[in-house]
């Protein structure tokens, strides 16, 4: 019988025989399906937490102080690490790979101390913190969130480094790990539930994360150490001699860290202001912002790891308008893919609830509340994804000025739109600020990169 062929445009198959021989393609497939289990993995811890707590109180203290560790790891990774790739790029392109680690050595070792300093800070002032942020908790479920706060100390100092060492190996175009090991935190926490049996508590909670966390940064540490020379020399040399390419790296981190404090704080202030609101906001903010996850996680994850080094690369070769066409086709792609995605979540947001969290203490009431923030929360995705990548140009071009101004207008932005909205909508209003904040963002970061890239051809 003979075989069936189908005529297929010639634009359509000029683009997927580039797509067939893609490095970026390839690999934003592979850290998309190694994040897609990763995300499996979480979501099954999800559903077991949910299955054991609901929206109780315990659970309510850890993800608000979980939620501090987490701006606190993203800011503090929106410093060294985003400055760090395009000094790597460039250092590995004009000085070769040996003094390229050297400067990624001790970058590491800048960042471990400012980790180290802000978890001795959030521990020693965590009762002030706790009760300026639970006002709406209290006193017993105060006690408890500081104490939480203080226990995941050594969270912050593992996963922090990690996200580290994950943007040195993506720097390398080394995907697979650096994809893949951010699970072991899930599972640390699962191991964690199943020893604890129907003795579940937030501790339980505290003891997984940190466990994981512990496994994620030494199987990254592992994978570094292997790709460094052994000689002591080179060891003695990076240790004692500064490379001059890192004085540019802690000059650039500064507007980065401040400009992630501004993004990062976002987290913090709707799960601070979701306080405010009817006991168990803020359990039900956070299970909305899981299922939004799953699709962020499998495209603005992946999209900004891989084209992160290639931007990198591009600026490193002065490639200005190879830099522009990337920027708008991604965009055309972004924009493509994830409007079926946020639609489909609009509209069977009860039942991806109901079926993926509606057990045990989870009831239907509790579907329904978590329904009504997703179905506004969903909007989201496709402004998240195109500033997350547009924001990588912006980083790869060093405009720290810039991205500082959009970061810190988005923060008063969001705590307002927030206040607006939360009086008359509750946590769905947290929601729609949330989606209006990242489309001024993502139409603002890409009209930057734009004007930035016009610039610097001008100079040319």
């Amino acid at each position: 019988m003979p075989a069936i062929r189908i005529a297929l445009p010639a634009p359509l198959r000029s683009l997927l025989a580039r797509g067939r021989g893609s490095a970026v393609v390839s690999g934003f497939v592979l850290v998309a399906m190694l994040t897609m289990v990763g995300k499996v993995v979480a979501f099954a811890k999800d559903a077991v937490v949910a299955a054991k707590l609901g929206t109780a109180d315990d659970l309510d203290a850890f993800m608000l102080v979980f939620a501090f560790f987490t701006f606190a790891s993203t800011v503090l990774a929106g410093g060294l690490p985003e400055s760090f790739v395009p000094a790597y790029a460039e250092l590995r392109e004009r000085r070769g790979l040996r003094r390229a680690d050297r400067l990624g050595v001790q970058c590491a070792a800048w960042h471990f101390t400012a980790l180290l300093i802000c978890g001795s800070v959030l521990a020693l002032a965590a009762p002030w913190v706790v009760g300026w942020a639970t006002k709406g908790f209290d006193p017993a479920k105060q006690t408890l969130a500081a104490k939480l706060l203080r226990g995941l100390v050594p969270f912050l100092l593992c996963f922090g480094l990690a996200q580290h060492l994950g943007a040195w190996l993506r720097a390398g175009k080394t995907f697979l790990l650096a994809a893949s090991a951010p699970m072991l935190v899930p599972l640390g926490i699962v191991t964690a539930l199943l020893l604890a049996g129907d003795q579940v508590s937030a501790w339980t909670l505290v003891s997984g994360t940190v466990w994981g966390a512990a496994a994620h940064l030494t199987v990254l540490l592992v994978a570094i150490a292997r790709r460094l020379p052994r000689s002591s020399g080179w060891w003695r040399c990076s240790l004692q001699h500064w490379e001059p390419g890192l004085r540019v790296v802690l000059r650039n981190a500064l507007p980065f860290l401040l400009g992630g404090v501004a993004f990062g704080s976002a987290i913090v202030v709707d799960q601070t202001m979701a306080a405010w609101l009817t006991a168990g906001s803020v359990a039900v903010l956070g299970y909305s912002d899981k299922v939004c996850a799953i699709v962020l996680a499998v495209t603005a994850g992946p999209a900004s790891d891989v084209l992160f080094p290639h931007f990198a690369e591009l600026v490193a070769r002065r490639d200005w308008n190879g830099l522009r066409k990337r920027l708008f086709g991604s965009a055309g792609i972004i924009v493509a893919a994830a409007l079926p995605l946020t639609l489909m979540l609009c509209l069977l947001a009860p039942w991806i609830v109901s079926t993926l969290f509606e057990r045990g203490a989870f009831g239907p009431d509790d579907t329904r509340r978590v329904a009504e923030v997703l179905r506004l929360a969903a909007f989201q995705i496709p402004f998240y994804i195109l500033g997350t990548v547009a924001a990588r140009i912006a980083v790869s071009l060093q405009a720290s000025r810039f991205m500082l101004t959009i970061a810190f207008s988005a923060l008063v932005l969001n705590a307002c739109f927030n206040w607006l909205f939360m009086r008359h909508l509750g946590a769905a209003g947290i929601a729609l600020s949330t989606v209006i904040v990242h489309a001024i963002c993502a139409a603002a970061t890409c009209g930057t990169c734009l004007v930035v890239i016009r610039r610097r051809e001008e100079a040319a």
